[in-house]
């Protein structure tokens, strides 16, 4: 219903109720002149009351007679605009529930429909992670056998070819894995084996590994390992979680610039219970702000070359998101702050030991 339908239907009972109470005050009127002729008429008239007094009595008694009926029209007019305001009220609303309805069942049908590509989305990234998986671990094996000089010795004009295959071939690897990790996640078919970790020694593993590919970069790594409690977790995961926060600030961190990792207890003020820590932080170009949930989602759109994103020359984009997939599997916290030209931050809290 429009604004002015309603201001109109506003006036029209405010109009309604004046001239409901104009009408009473005339007919309340009237009767008091009736009761007064009544009255006159009963007894011996005064003789002070002559013909001109009746006469304006009579007059008068017209005149409100006038009114009553002038009244009586405006309020039967009122009653008639008010009813088809009424009327046109309710067709606009029967109207407006019909589109609601047919709007909600459109919707549903949608809903209905993106579920279902959804989920044969997850079936063929399933079906062709696992078709590619056993033909790539043939051909990274065969690689590798050849590298060794398992068939014979490489010449040096095969070997910058072979080393390019060889990774290539690991890094179609990596995406079959990330794939199969996606699958799992969005399936709820990844299988947690849980033990006692030590989150220092898992985070120290992480940052031995990956220093060839920061010194690369000319990129220092700084480790600040604390003591923290211990965690009930899968170890490979949370290798895999540090594994991935740590290449991406290396990915994205300024040439010459320094990684800082760090595991400690989280602030006991800032979180109830007992939480290990680990933070990844890094002096790239940062992130802004409207794109710090983007970063977490698979095939991120963000522009590589200027943001954090979980792509980059030898990722799919699937980093951050299986990283916070593996994080909330734990039941615990992944969290970004950045200050963009500065810094970006990553830190994951993972429920400790109480001991």
């Amino acid at each position: 219903m429009s604004g002015n339908e309603t201001n109109r239907e506003a006036e029209l009972e405010r109009e309604t109720k004046e001239l409901r109470a104009a009408l009473k005050a005339a007919r309340d009127e009237f009767a008091n002149v009736q009761r007064s002729m009544g009255q006159a008429g009963g007894g011996s008239i005064p003789e002070q009351r002559d013909a001109a007094d009746t006469a304006r009595m009579e007059q008068t008694i017209a005149e409100r007679n006038r009114e009553v009926q002038v009244k009586q029209e405006a309020l039967e007019q009122a009653n008639s605009e008010l009813r088809d305001l009424t009327e046109n009220l309710d067709k606009i609303v029967r109207r407006r529930t019909q589109a609601l309805v047919e709007s909600e069942e459109q919707l549903r049908r949608s809903n209905d429909e993106l579920k279902r590509l959804n989920q044969m989305k997850r079936e063929f990234v399933s079906i062709a992670a696992h078709e590619l998986r056993t033909p790539l671990t043939s051909i990274v094996g065969y690689l590798e056998l050849m590298a060794e000089g398992r068939f014979g010795t490489i010449s040096k004009k095969m070997e910058r070819p072979m080393l390019s295959v060889r990774r290539n071939a690991e890094r179609l690897r990596r995406l079959v894995e990330e794939m199969l990790d996606v699958s799992r996640i969005e399936g709820d078919h990844m299988v947690l084996k849980r033990e006692r970790c030590d989150l220092r020694e898992l985070a120290a593993a992480v940052v031995q590994e990956l220093l060839p590919l920061a010194e690369t970069k000319e990129q220092r790594i700084v480790s600040d390992l604390e003591g923290c409690p211990a965690i009930d977790a899968d170890a490979d995961k949370i290798h895999q979680i540090i594994s991935n926060l740590v290449s991406n600030a290396i990915r994205y961190g300024a040439v010459g610039g320094t990684i800082e990792v760090s595991i400690d207890r989280a602030p006991a003020e800032k979180y109830s219970g007992s939480w290990s820590r680990v933070r990844v932080r890094d002096d790239g170009p940062g992130i802004e702000e409207e794109n710090l949930d983007a970063i977490f989602e698979p095939f991120s759109d963000i522009n590589p070359a200027k943001h954090h994103t979980s792509r980059g020359p030898a990722a799919a984009g699937l980093g951050l998101y299986i990283a916070r997939g593996l994080v909330e599997l734990h039941g615990g916290i992944i969290a970004v702050k950045s200050d963009p030209g500065l810094f970006t931050e990553f830190a994951v809290l993972i429920p400790g030991i109480e001991e």
